[in-house]
Formats: C-alpha cells, sequence, structure tokens
C-alpha cells in the first residue's frame, strides 16, 4: 500500500475535491487528449505526487446508480428533524470522491476514486449544519455483496439511513429484518421519517440497544449479522477486533462488517 499516495489523496479528498471542475478538465482535454487522462494531469498538479491516476480512477455513469431501489423508492423530504435537515446534496462534474473499497491492482493495494460526468444528486442528513449521513455510491458499492449475501433471520447493528436494511428487505430469502442502534433520536428519525417509505417494513423490528450488550445476551439465533457502526477505517479497526469474538460465540450465524475488504490491508 502506497502510503505517501493515500495520505495525499486523503488530504485532497477532505479538503480539496471540488478543486478539479469541468471547466480545468475541458481546457486540458481539449484536442483528441481523453478526458480521464487530463484529471490523471491535474491530480499529479494539485497532490505535487507523481504517479499513474489512472490506475484509480473510474468514470461513473449515474443511470447505473439511479436505477438503484433505494434512489428510486425512497424520497426523503427537504425538512427538518428536531437538529437534523435532510438535504440532497451532490457531486458536481468531475468530482472526486471514494467510491468503493481497496482493490489489489498490479500487486498495489489502491484505492478506487470515483467521479461523475454530469451533476450527481444523493440523500443527506446535517446534524447541526454538518454532513451526518449520505447514501452515495460508495455505500452502494461496499454494501453490495453483503446484500446479496444475506438471508435468513437478519441482524443489523446500526441505523444510519436505512440502506441496507430496505436493500435486503426486497429480498424473497430474507425473513426478518433486526435493527439496533444505541441513539434513540437515529432510531426516532429512521422510525418517522425514513421507514414509512418502505414497501416491506412488516419485516423489520428497531431496537435501542448497546450493540456489544446485545450480542452478549442474544436470545435468538440470528442467520446473517452486519455489523455498519464506524464512519470509516480509524474508528473502525479497534470495533472490529472488540466484535470479532462474537464470531466464536456465534459460530452458527454469519458475521459480516461494512469496508471489510479496506479494513483488512491495515490489519
Amino acid at each position: 500500500m502506497n502510503q505517501i499516495l493515500l495520505e495525499k489523496l486523503s488530504y485532497y479528498l477532505n479538503n480539496n475535491s471540488k478543486c478539479i471542475n469541468i471547466n480545468q478538465v475541458k481546457k486540458v482535454a481539449k484536442g483528441d487528449i481523453p478526458e480521464v487522462v487530463a484529471i490523471n494531469y491535474l491530480l499529479k498538479e494539485y497532490l505535487e505526487y507523481d504517479y499513474d491516476y489512472l490506475k484509480i480512477l473510474n468514470e461513473l455513469n449515474n443511470n447505473d446508480y439511479m436505477d438503484n431501489p433505494y434512489y428510486k423508492n425512497i424520497k426523503l423530504p427537504n425538512k427538518k428533524y428536531n437538529n437534523c435537515q435532510f438535504k440532497t446534496d451532490k457531486y458536481d462534474p468531475y468530482e472526486l470522491f471514494v467510491m468503493d473499497d481497496f482493490k489489489e491492482i498490479d500487486n498495489e493495494i489502491l484505492p478506487q476514486i470515483g467521479y461523475f460526468k454530469r451533476p450527481f444528486y444523493y440523500p443527506a442528513i446535517y446534524e447541526n449544519n454538518r454532513l451526518w449521513m449520505s447514501i452515495t455510491p460508495n455505500e452502494i458499492n461496499t454494501m453490495k455483496n453483503d446484500i446479496n449475501d444475506s438471508f435468513g433471520n437478519v441482524l443489523v447493528i446500526g441505523v444510519g439511513m436505512l440502506y441496507f436494511p430496505y436493500m435486503i428487505s426486497l429480498k424473497e430469502d430474507v425473513k426478518s429484518i433486526t435493527v439496533i442502534d444505541n441513539n434513540q433520536d437515529i432510531i426516532n428519525l429512521a422510525k418517522d421519517i425514513i421507514l414509512p417509505h418502505f414497501n416491506n417494513k412488516e419485516k423489520i423490528k428497531i431496537i435501542n440497544c448497546d450493540a456489544f450488550s446485545f450480542l452478549d445476551n442474544l436470545n435468538e439465533h440470528y442467520d446473517y449479522i452486519y455489523i455498519d457502526i464506524w464512519h470509516d477505517v480509524s474508528d473502525g479497526l479497534p470495533l472490529y477486533k472488540k466484535l470479532k469474538k462474537y464470531e466464536e460465540k456465534y459460530q452458527k450465524s454469519i458475521f459480516r462488517y461494512w469496508i471489510y475488504n479496506t479494513m483488512k490491508y491495515y490489519l
């Protein structure tokens, strides 16, 4: 894993992700130069680090994501809820963002950076004017395999914006979904604003409980346990290590963890 590359990209994406814009790309890409090559050139200039960014750049198609059932069917209002504000956020054309787990390419472990050529809109929740949660292509891509593998009676740890519970509720082989979270405000928001849009809401039960206390005292069997209670690798690794021990305790359950494919490279 190229640590210098990761640090420079992380800083750029957290602070300057809108620096590369459609006007700059078009200016560099005039003539026969492909736009992705122009972005590669601009990244080298901004990061002051010579690297072949073509390995990690991915042009995304808006329609591939707008066909996602959550985007199509869950219409969240642009309204306030207590100290939270529902909004529609967007990625500007050629704005760069993390769009998937790390992947191994040419014997390197590399982040995956995406961009759209047209504005891309997605739902988000702000708390006290700060971004709290959102459903972006990153969530869609990093949860896809875990959604496909889910079955039976499912335990989901972490409410979020109910993306994972919604997607698995559409599956016939998922019979019930228990969602736990220790934040009653988040639970209220999910129940009052998001859950009413679900077609199969009868499958879902939301409980206010600490994750570790709940796992310490399971009184029913879950076929599939999905854990999504961290923001990124930095806060996820310590929690993952603590939660991993429950796999030994509940050997008949399948455990899955959000962004595990990225975290394992740090492990």
